[in-house]
């Protein structure tokens, strides 16, 4: 099957820097895809680039197919959203979405009938004669992207659209856009540099660093199967062990990660450890309340410094553990060898 979009060798340079370099991707059809990285490693370059905002230095850009690395922004069957909304504030919320069929040529009845349609599917069927100052946030959010999907593009590309939300409007967009590309069944291209936001939203992730992609894959193989420190890093609390230290704990010379949810904290106790677990006695330095849970920071009694996570048992305690003698037990199946090179 034809990929929605291809990149090969996709490098932009900027003076000497090269923001991306060399980026070979598919994305599917109808595939929810999320890059992920921090801000400087190249991946809303990469958006500008498949949406044609910026000219690739080498590389190309096939959208359905279609080589379009050359195509200016308005040949390609590709919408973007951004995080500033830029809705136009003298105009109704109707007349914002409509806004793009009238560029195009479309007449008046059928385009006002295809953006209150757009509205009905956001939810917002009723806003028609608002202004955008008269909305929440988050139904902004919501014009501009039933002003993307007016259009019926192949492709909707998102940077960064939830970034100017509070965490509870934020976390009720994520449901609502998941929702969203499901039943409309558009392929959606989201930039982000929130972990929690990629692992919630996607299909696959490619996580970004220096131009590069160093992992592509689904959230739970990104999560669970990091192929390198800087990914176990980057995506959630990890615990990272050098060579060093694994040869000492596993008997395998190679760096590894430990996701803090794998530790089990007990009682302290000088029980043989079983063949397929790691038992090291270790002292409380800090515990931190989460409302789920807790973060418990360790150190063994070798100097390593561990985190553990502990769920909520329901009950309140609210002692202070700091300086309490524990065992730190995870099995060895939990731990993640890591690529010594880095890219996956």
């Amino acid at each position: 099957m034809v990929p929605a979009i291809r990149l090969r060798g996709l490098v932009k340079h900027f003076a000497e820097v090269a923001a991306v370099d060399g980026i070979d991707l598919d994305i599917a059809d109808g595939e929810f895809f999320s890059m992920l990285g921090p801000s400087g490693s190249g991946k809303t370059t990469v958006l500008r680039l498949i949406a044609g905002f910026e000219t690739a230095t080498a590389g190309t850009v096939e959208l359905g197919g279609t080589d379009v690395t050359a195509a200016a922004p308005f040949e390609r069957d590709v919408h973007t959203v951004f995080q500033d909304y830029a809705l136009f504030p003298h105009m109704s919320v109707l007349d914002n979405v409509a806004y793009g069929l009238r560029v195009r040529g479309t007449g008046r009845t059928e385009r006002r009938a295809r953006a209150q349609e757009a509205l009905e599917t956001v939810r917002l069927g009723g806003f028609g004669t608002r202004r955008p100052h008269q909305l929440s946030g988050g139904q902004r959010q919501r014009v501009a992207l039933a002003r993307a999907i007016v259009l019926r593009p192949r492709v909707l590309l998102l940077d960064e659209p939830l970034g100017a939300l509070d965490l509870k409007l934020r976390e009720q967009m994520q449901v609502e856009l998941k929702q969203l590309q499901r039943d409309l069944g558009i392929t959606f291209v989201f930039v982000t540099h929130d972990q929690e936001e990629a692992l919630t939203l996607s299909d696959r992730i490619a996580v970004f660093d220096t131009g590069r992609v160093r992992q592509l894959g689904t959230p739970q193989e990104i999560y669970e199967q990091p192929t390198s420190a800087y990914v176990a890093g980057f995506v959630g609390t990890t615990n990272l062990l050098d060579a060093d230290t694994s040869e000492r704990l596993l008997g395998v010379r190679a760096e590894h990660a430990l996701r803090p949810e794998r530790l089990r904290l007990t009682p302290a106790d000088h029980a043989p450890a079983r063949p397929d677990e790691v038992r090291l006695p270790a002292v409380v330095v800090e515990r931190i309340y989460l409302g789920t849970g807790n973060r418990v920071h360790l150190r063994t009694d070798d100097g390593l410094d561990l985190v553990a996570l502990e769920q909520a048992t329901g009950s309140l305690d609210e002692a202070d553990h700091r300086g309490e003698h524990v065992t730190v037990r995870f099995a060895r199946a939990d731990v993640v060898r890591l690529n010594t090179d880095g890219e996956s």
